[in-house]
């Protein structure tokens, strides 16, 4: 739309619009003239109101009505709500809500300045030239210098914050918001910026003086105009080696709804119309400079924050059905809770907060949730001392803060995407900057990055693993790990998938990777390390190194290699064959990891010793071709191995041994087990103490400490008579019939049934002139 020139002022500006000619167009058809302007004098006090109609009586000329019937001077119509605002005496505001047609009537929000904060109170910009970087330049905030070099010397201090964003990986890809239409509702705004001089504003009204341009009249205080320069030169600045904006290709719009001085700020029923204006200019992306939450002598409570409460929420609701996201500020009055200003609070509004460098949200961050339940902000972008052009001259820079200046990074990232997708939707937009945000640790917001979103508009998704009990262990310790990409933009091509796992969801230490191309699913050519609790994810990098990841996924159990199915109690086991049958599974291993093969072995428990060995099996099941020694204390172990040489060793929870029906050839005590105890893996809080008699004897067995100190006596307890047992093996079978003077377990207490302190203990056996002492380590 092209506005026809009607004259300029002796300042240049252009003349003003009769202010009724131009508000009352809209109301007015049928060839019927204006009203008396004697009948739109209102004496003091008056209000300004927002009146709503019906949609009968809208389309039937319900505004005329209004302004024939009560003494009512109009503001601004909107044609999206089916209301007018209009300034009327206090005492004809009862004759408003009896006129027909007439379904609400409620004040206009007017935000004074001392509501409404440049920038967070306790932040002071920092204003230096746009040349050099000396001690007062301005420090930008984001990534580790190193890796922005590059990008500095094309964005200058902006560079960190559009690289946390990466927008200008986005850049690097082509998009620049080319052919995109971005609109700002804020003040005025400083023209000669040389930040801005390669992209004059597209098209520009001014809401506040009624005329066609939002430059500062001469006699006006330049930083009136800062906070819209601000905003502006952060979404299409463009100035190499200087400030760089996140989107430098677009067309401007500018719309100016805030005031000065003793002025109004910003009325709502400005930025209705301004958002009216932009979107009738083909704007797709707008960008508020201002929220409305506490105004003059009133205020939306959270109930109004609904999404459908204040006329800003729904304007900017009609402007998504009307192919336009509204990007507005959470608000600067964080971040307590449920402090989120309007239209911040709309389902289809994109509410900015922002970040320090650490990706966490500022103090001055509003927050949500809306009255229905809505968590706000939808993003974060940095928004704590950022450069931006100033209005104080035409080379300056100065920092700024606040959740507005986060919102225009995110305009711009917005107008990327819309490049990328001119098809999309404002509700198909905000979706693909949601998708591509990513929590960084410790931190619980998403910052989206721009050219992921590009490349990988759906994300990468993983998809479930197959090969897995209900509770989460691996039936395969290679299992396949699948994922899919549903849409993939062309310039990413081709695309490597980097499978990761890692012990914590945080992936500080990645345990196993591995790489593909062209496929979907990918199976580790070793199997998986036994006994472990893993994350996965995966990794998508573009040809351009652009990368989007999976959220993680997990965890899931890596089993034991081998699991014992026989001779495993961890109380021990007696057995009267000495060639015995041994028998253990295992999961499942598909090449190219697998078949594993395994070892079996014989030991001593005593020593350690390798009795029999059986290496090269198939089979999950063998019969020992020699017999073993009886009465000797024997475990058993597989040791399963991997085509690439990786393997798990199983050894046997407790001893077993062969007994002969004889008498032992010796007279032995035996390690305890388990030692340390108590040992809840096997589920044993005591420990188990075998001892053999190859004779006759009398016999004694207590735990003594390091000191040589009487801990406990085990045989015979105390109180009872001296023990004189036959030969035999004794402690085999603990709690069954057993002589209560005569005891085969230790639990960790002395003879007056206290625990004792962890430690290291002596257990010792004196039988028929033998003493046998084993160490006991009791670590609860």
């Amino acid at each position: 739309m092209h506005f026809k020139q009607v004259g300029r002022r002796p300042d240049g500006r252009q003349k003003a619009f009769p202010t009724l000619l131009l508000f009352l167009l809209p109301f007015l058809s049928g060839g019927e003239g204006l009203p008396d302007p004697g009948r739109l004098r209102t004496p003091d006090p008056d209000v300004s109101l927002w009146v709503f109609f019906s949609e009968q009586a809208w389309e039937n000329g319900g505004p005329r009505a209004l302004l024939y019937t009560v003494e009512a001077k109009p503001r601004y119509s909107s044609r999206w709500l089916r209301a007018v605002s209009v300034q009327v005496p206090v005492d004809r505001v009862a004759d408003l809500q009896e006129l027909p047609g007439v379904t609400e009537v409620r004040k206009v929000a007017h935000l004074l300045p001392s509501t409404m904060p440049r920038r967070p109170p306790d932040l002071r910009a920092d204003v230096r030239p746009t040349g050099g970087r000396g001690p007062g330049a301005v420090r930008g905030i984001g990534l580790p210098r190193p890796a922005l070099q590059s990008v500095d010397s094309i964005y200058g201090d902006l560079g960190e914050a559009l690289e946390a964003l990466g927008i200008p990986q986005a850049h690097a890809l082509g998009f620049d918001g080319t052919g995109v239409r971005v609109g700002i509702l804020d003040g005025t705004y400083r023209s000669g910026h040389t930040t801005l001089r390669s992209r004059p504003p597209l098209a520009m009204r001014d809401f506040v003086d009624q005329d066609e341009s939002v430059f500062p009249d001469p006699g006006d205080p330049p930083e009136a105009a800062s906070h819209g320069t601000a905003l502006w030169s952060l979404v299409a600045g463009d100035l190499h080696g200087v400030l760089r904006g996140s989107a430098p290709g677009v067309e401007i719009i500018l719309a100016r709804i805030r005031g000065f001085g003793d002025l109004v700020a910003a009325d709502e029923d400005r930025w209705v119309a301004g958002l009216e204006w932009l979107e009738s200019q083909g704007a797709r992306i707008i960008l508020s400079g201002v929220g409305f939450r506490t105004f003059q002598e009133s205020g939306y409570s959270i109930e109004d924050l609904d999404g459908d409460g204040t006329p800003a929420t729904r304007a900017a609701d009609q402007a998504a059905q009307r192919g336009v996201l509204v990007v507005a500020p959470v608000g600067n009055n964080g971040p307590a809770f449920q402090t989120l200003e309007a239209p911040a609070d709309g389902d289809s509004v994109l509410a900015a907060g922002a970040v320090d460098s650490r990706r966490v949200p500022t103090a001055f961050t509003a927050s949500g949730p809306t009255a229905d339940g809505r968590e706000k902000p939808d993003l974060y972008a940095p928004g704590l001392s950022i450069p931006a052009a100033s209005a104080l001259g035409d080379q300056t820079l100065e920092s700024v803060s606040g959740t507005e200046f986060s919102g225009a990074l995110l305009a711009g990232a917005g107008a990327l995407l819309v490049e990328a997708y001119p098809d999309e939707g404002p509700i198909e937009i905000l979706e693909l900057l949601r998708r591509s945000s990513t929590h960084e640790a410790g931190a619980t917001v998403g910052v989206p990055n721009v050219a992921s979103a590009i490349i990988f508009p759906e994300g990468v998704s993983a998809l479930p693993l197959q090969e897995m009990t209900g509770g989460g262990e691996l039936t395969n310790l290679s299992p396949q790990f699948r994922w899919s990409v549903s849409t993939l933009h062309p310039l990413g091509l081709p695309v490597t998938f980097h499978l990761e796992l890692a012990e914590d969801s945080l992936f500080r230490t990645i345990l196993v990777s591995d790489s593909v191309m062209g496929t979907f699913a990918r199976r580790f050519e070793t199997p998986l390390p036994p006994r472990t609790r893993l994350f996965w994810r995966i990794r998508a990098r573009s040809v351009q190194g652009v990368e989007r990841t999976t959220e993680d996924q997990g965890p899931f159990l890596v089993p034991s290699w081998v699991n014992l199915d026989v001779l495993n109690d961890p109380g021990g086991t007696e057995l009267a064959e000495p060639r015995p049958r041994f028998r253990w599974s295992s999961p499942e291993l598909l090449p190219p990891a697998g078949p594993l093969t395994f070892e079996l072995q014989v030991v001593s428990d005593r020593e350690t010793e390798i009795i029999q060995r059986h290496p090269d099996l198939e089979d999950m099941e063998f019969r020992i071709p020699t017999p073993l020694p009886f009465n000797v204390p024997l475990r058993w172990r597989v040791i399963a191995g991997s085509i690439g040489g990786v393997a798990d060793t199983v050894t046997s929870a407790g001893p077993f041994v062969v007994t002969s029906g004889g008498n032992p050839p010796a007279t032995l005590l035996y390690q305890n087990f388990p030692n340390p105890f108590p040992n809840s893996g096997v589920g044993s809080m005591e420990t188990r103490i075998w001892f053999d008699l190859a004779e006759t004897s009398r016999v004694e067995l207590a735990v003594f400490d390091l000191r040589g100190r009487l801990v406990k006596q085990l045989v015979p307890r105390r109180g009872c008579p001296p023990a004189e047992l036959s030969p035999g093996v004794y402690g085999r079978e603990a709690g069954a019939g057993e002589d209560p003077c005569h005891l085969f377990l230790w639990d960790g207490r002395d003879d007056r049934d206290r625990a004792v302190p962890p430690g290291v203990y002596l257990l010792r056996l004196k039988a028929g002139g033998v003493v046998e002492v084993r160490r006991v380590v009791y670590w609860p």
